[in-house]
């Protein structure tokens, strides 16, 4: 077997720890999604357990189906309330919309030290501009930042956003 010569930018650790914050927002917002009636299924494939993770096409984490439309959703967890997203993320979601002619949201919860939601927002791609954030971030990755104010993450906007 051919030994690899890289080192990964993150420990298996520290990439399975930056998952803790997202499976917050997932649950946060799983659960919202079902008190307003809203259905969904699940999408994208949790691939933080396998032997071998592969930079690749993300896939958001959730299809709805709201008002008879299909609706692609995808959770962010954050500490801080700057709207960033990695940009290899953003690029596949964006392939994604266009080639099943589907909106794609993204969702942002964003969690205080205690872990209590101090903010929720929403960004409908195509409609919510972003720009190349400038450097990257600490885990090597580029990421985009949402440059307008989003609305909050709420049914009527979910509502809102997705009709159109």
């Amino acid at each position: 077997m051919e030994k690899l010569d890289f080192r990964p930018a993150k420990s298996k650790k520290e990439f399975r720890k930056n998952y803790e914050l997202h499976d917050l927002a997932e649950y946060h917002g799983k659960n919202l999604l079902t008190q307003w009636g809203i259905k969904f299924n699940e999408f994208g494939k949790d691939k933080r357990y396998e032997a071998v993770w592969e930079k690749g096409k993300d896939k958001p984490d959730l299809v709805l189906l709201i008002n008879n439309k299909k609706v692609f959703l995808d959770w962010k967890g954050k500490k801080g309330s700057k709207w960033l997203a990695n940009k290899r993320a953003v690029e596949a979601y964006e392939m994604w919309k266009e080639k099943f002619n589907i909106p794609v949201v993204i969702v942002f919860f964003v969690f205080d030290n205690d872990k209590n939601i101090s903010d929720r927002r929403i960004a409908l791609l195509g409609n919510h501009p972003y720009n190349l954030s400038t450097g990257k971030q600490w885990d090597k990755n580029k990421t985009v930042e949402f440059i307008n104010a989003l609305p909050h993450f709420s049914k009527q906007n979910l509502l809102n956003l997705t009709s159109e």
